[in-house]
């Protein structure tokens, strides 16, 4: 007996023959929601720029108004110091989106976002180069 069958998958049509139709599965495109969708169509944040790995933790403040469910969730994860790349992957939405709304809560009052400062002189980056010609 061989490991290959011949039956055509769902939605796939067996050579020769016109291609099946399938209809696509109506509870996944509900579930289906376009980033440009949850960031009311902006790539950036307008002020504010935040890096990968930027922690972000929920301050004590009480959203002026009913918070979209994205916003909402990402207050919820950020309850003790968590990376805006964690925020994107607990929340499971994209993480140039998770900048975007951890951007629009930070602006809010709603999150604290602490960033590391950059330290690296061109004097330490040459050390770097040479440590890592060493290894």
């Amino acid at each position: 007996m061989s490991g290959w069958d011949p039956t055509p998958a769902p939605g796939h049509a067996a050579p020769g023959e016109p291609p099946a139709s399938v209809e696509p599965d109506e509870e996944e495109d509900e579930e289906l929601v376009r980033p440009f969708v949850i960031t009311g169509g902006r790539t950036r944040h307008a002020t504010v720029h935040l890096r990968v790995e930027a922690l972000v933790v929920a301050t004590d403040m009480l959203p002026a108004r009913e918070l979209q469910f994205e916003h909402a969730a990402i207050v919820q994860v950020c309850s003790s110091p968590i990376s805006v790349a964690e925020v994107a992957a607990r929340v499971g939405i994209p993480l140039g989106v998770a900048q975007i709304l951890v951007g629009d809560l930070a602006e809010a009052g709603l999150v604290q976002v602490h960033e590391a400062r950059q330290a690296a002189t061109p004097a330490l980056l040459l050390r770097m180069i040479d440590a890592v010609r060493a290894l």
